[in-house]
């Protein structure tokens, strides 16, 4: 997801991890690349904590919608 794709979890920085996990990411799902819920909702869908998360992990509207 975003500029951390190529990451596993125990490399992610403290601050991402507590964005996925927003997003609804756990570690287990992050390293085999599943995908939450929140996966399929559009940018306008998300609350604000969740956008807030997303641009964490590198997203804005644009670049979520397009995911």
């Amino acid at each position: 997801m975003g500029k951390y794709d190529d990451y596993d979890w125990d490399e992610l920085p403290k601050e991402v991890q507590e964005a996925a996990t927003k997003l609804g990411f756990t570690k287990q799902m992050w390293d085999n690349d599943k995908e939450p819920d929140t996966e399929d909702l559009d940018w306008d869908e998300l609350s604000s904590e969740q956008q807030k998360a997303a641009a964490v992990l590198g997203y804005d509207k644009k670049t979520w919608d397009s995911s």
